[in-house]
């Protein structure tokens, strides 16, 4: 299934996309009940599916049976789907976050290229470091550009893996048990604050201050539930900045694939439904060209641009295969 979170009447609700078309998939599931004779449908139909994505995820295989089973009658609906439940086009939707995730999980330092161009060496375990939930924004929104921040914006496509039930000490061949499913994650980076010089081979990493701060968190466009991407372990990634290719790899790649990311970071919390892990950015984020914060930037042959930090007006599309694009303009918006 492809779940959105959109907005409508000031509302944020829950909706599935079949087809292009958004169609509202409390409404839906309403509908199906009514059509097995419930009198109850709509009192029902209010309590499975919330207005929210990480409350419909916390509902567990009660609530994630009734999003089948909206999806099914939507697919039996055939032609006439249109008229019973008033989809719309997907151009004509304003989507908002799939989800405001109870917290984001973020992984560094696993893919080899971006190791290689900031002239790293593989660490034995996973970065971890946390960032705000109070960061996210949608497909579509603007992110910040502010100077007051930084004069370093940075971009990072990554996966997004969500978490569906709690779980500590996962095992790595248990882990996709755990996922809900996945969406494109732009973990922005205020490099002038993450990485501070303290001589010309001595950085100190801050991921505080350089990962946490208002639209510093792109995601979307939407959640696909793990029934329909079920391997991810062979998608590609990409992001060009205003028409520009500055990043281009593959999830085979992954120093730490996704099971073993999930496993990693359940030995120190237990994850919990609405969890976002993101997995790691590959090469060619600004980050990688920037000589002043000791980048190597190696000449590329996969069509990779080495470029610099965003400007106001520049406009991010994140690409991850099997999932969609993120678009997301960065602008001065005060």
């Amino acid at each position: 299934m492809k779940l959105v979170s959109f907005k409508e009447c000031n509302e944020i609700k829950i909706g599935i996309v079949v087809n292009d078309i958004v169609y509202d998939l409390r409404k839906a599931y309403a509908l199906y009940l009514k059509k097995q004779g419930d009198t109850l449908a709509e009192k029902i139909a209010a309590v499975r599916i919330p207005g929210d994505m990480v409350k419909l995820i916390e509902g567990g295989e009660k609530a994630y049976k009734a999003a089948t089973e909206a999806y099914g009658y939507i697919l039996d609906m055939g032609n006439r789907v249109e008229k019973e439940l008033e989809g719309k086009k997907l151009e004509d939707v304003k989507l908002a976050a799939p989800l405001i995730p109870r917290t984001i999980i973020c992984g560094g330092a696993n893919f080899y290229d971006h190791l290689d161009e900031t002239k790293r060496s593989k660490p034995e375990e996973v970065e971890f470091f946390l960032k705000s939930p109070l960061c996210v924004v949608g497909p579509g929104e603007t992110v910040e550009h502010e100077p007051k921040v930084t004069h370093k914006y940075d971009y990072e496509v990554e996966l997004g893996i969500i978490i569906k039930k709690p779980g500590r000490f996962i095992p790595v061949e248990e882990a996709f048990d755990y996922i809900f499913g996945y969406t494109i994650f732009n973990d922005i980076s205020a490099r002038s604050r993450q990485v501070i010089p303290w001589s010309k081979d001595n950085f100190q990493l801050r991921f505080g201050e350089g990962k946490n701060y208002d639209t510093g968190a792109p995601v979307g466009p939407w959640i696909i539930t793990t029934d329909e991407l079920v391997d991810v372990s062979n998608l590609q990634l990409k992001t060009l900045v205003s028409g520009e290719l500055r990043q281009n790899n593959n999830t085979k790649n992954l120093i730490w694939n996704v099971p073993n990311l999930v496993s990693y970071y359940s030995q120190f919390m237990t994850l919990q439904p609405g969890f976002l892990i993101a997995s790691g950015t590959p090469g060619g984020p600004a980050l990688g060209s920037d000589v002043e914060l000791g980048a190597d930037p190696y000449e590329r042959k996969d069509g990779v641009k080495r470029g610099g930090y965003m400007k106001p007006g520049d406009v991010m599309v994140l690409e991850i295969e099997g999932i969609g694009q993120l678009v997301n303009p960065i602008d001065r918006v005060r």
